[in-house]
């Protein structure tokens, strides 16, 4: 297949790109600000904010990076395409006590996300109102190898140095994780078999913020000093003081895995990317 990634240069994008490379004919397009070369791939330098010059027709867009409506509305108009795959989030879905999220609980506003979850639900409707054909790939908070957001980093930092964690709220809401060589494997499934729809992309366990924190400090070998922040919990959130909100977060992930795809134990995942990277880069 002839495949377009939009984005693509860090994090999830490599894992997709190694998966794919092999198999299909990649072209890359980017701003090219982290990396210009891909082997076994064709890179394309450009900034979607002032259009795509592609003359051939792709088999699929896989679009990264895509956080307004305009974004989407661009690709779609000028990118000949049989099948369109978007990274969404699932701080897409509207908020509500209702959990677990499935593929089809509705899209709206979540205020903890501000414009993040505005943007990312402007996307989905523009490509739900499109009457292309298409799937949008929907991750919980993403952990792995030199993650961008500082997660992982944070946490273990702290742990080593023993400098306390402060938790917001109480610390006690249930969330989930997925790691990013998993999105990128669901990425990949949907794209080669073009499986219209939306996906839940989230492991298996759920675990409190408080017991991932103790989960970490025993990967460390360390007692984690654990503290609660009432002040910043809900709305005040304030993610310099502590990576993931206290809000509950937890969705099936039964459609995802009926074509195929399947999660790691979010401990076993961790210990893994500790003793791989973390514990080498802290």
């Amino acid at each position: 297949m002839e495949i377009l990634i939009i984005g693509g240069s860090r994090f999830v994008g490599p894992y997709l790109i190694d998966i794919l490379k092999s198999k299909h004919q990649l072209t890359i397009f980017n701003r090219g600000y982290i990396k210009t070369s891909y082997t076994g791939a064709l890179f394309v330098k450009g900034d979607r904010n002032t259009g795509f010059n592609f003359r051939q027709k792709f088999d699929v867009v896989i679009d990264m990076c895509a956080y307004a409506k305009e974004h989407i509305q661009s690709a779609i108009e000028q990118l000949d395409f049989e099948f369109f795959v978007n990274l969404g989030t699932v701080a897409s879905y509207k908020k509500t006590d209702q959990l677990p999220f499935t593929g089809s609980s509705p899209l709206g506003e979540w205020p903890l996300w501000g414009e993040y979850n505005k943007g990312k639900v402007e996307c989905e409707r523009t490509l739900e109102n499109s009457g292309i054909n298409y799937a949008s790939i929907r991750p919980v908070y993403i952990l792995g190898p030199a993650n961008y957001c500082d997660r992982e980093n944070f946490i273990y930092s702290r742990i080593k140095k023993g400098a306390p964690l402060k938790l917001p709220g109480d610390g006690l809401a249930n969330v989930q994780f997925v790691f990013a060589d998993e999105v990128a494997r669901l990425l990949s499934i949907v794209t080669e078999q073009k499986i219209s729809g939306a996906f839940n992309c989230a492991g298996d366990d759920s675990i409190t913020l408080k017991g991932l924190v103790e989960e970490m400090a025993s990967i460390v070998g360390k007692k984690a000093i654990v503290q609660t922040d009432p002040v910043h919990d809900g709305e005040n959130f304030d993610i310099s003081l502590f990576p993931f909100a206290n809000e509950p977060l937890v969705c099936d992930n039964s459609r995802a895995k009926s074509i195929g795809m399947t999660f790691k134990k979010l401990a076993a995942g961790l210990k893994s990317d500790y003793a791989n990277y973390y514990s080498k880069n802290i």
